[in-house]
């Protein structure tokens, strides 16, 4: 596997930019199309996807569609951060036994 320049995408990489740009919706149809398009599991997709759109070549290539899927990742991590987990409160009838 050789590696690109930094400044190249790779024609997987203008794929995958296309097909974002062409399809904004995260659903159960994009899912599929996911798999026959680039014949790839969508969780490895989305891995390439994160990957590319850190690429300063992405953003050279199309910096409206790079710059809103950066602010997106950058919203869903604030979000998943934000969570606060706390455990359920014990039941009582655990305590009678």
């Amino acid at each position: 596997m050789t590696a690109l320049p930094t400044d190249e995408l790779s024609e997987l990489d203008k794929r995958v930019l296309a097909f974002e740009h062409d399809r904004a919706r995260h659903d159960r149809t994009k899912e599929a199309e996911i798999r026959v398009a680039f014949d790839m599991s969508p969780a490895r997709y989305y891995q390439v996807l994160d990957r590319v759109i850190d690429l300063p070549a992405a953003l050279a290539f199309d910096p409206q569609l790079v710059g809103r899927l950066q602010r997106l990742r950058h919203a869903r991590t604030r979000a998943r951060a934000a969570r606060t987990f706390v455990a359920p409160a014990p039941d009582p009838r655990e305590e009678e036994r």
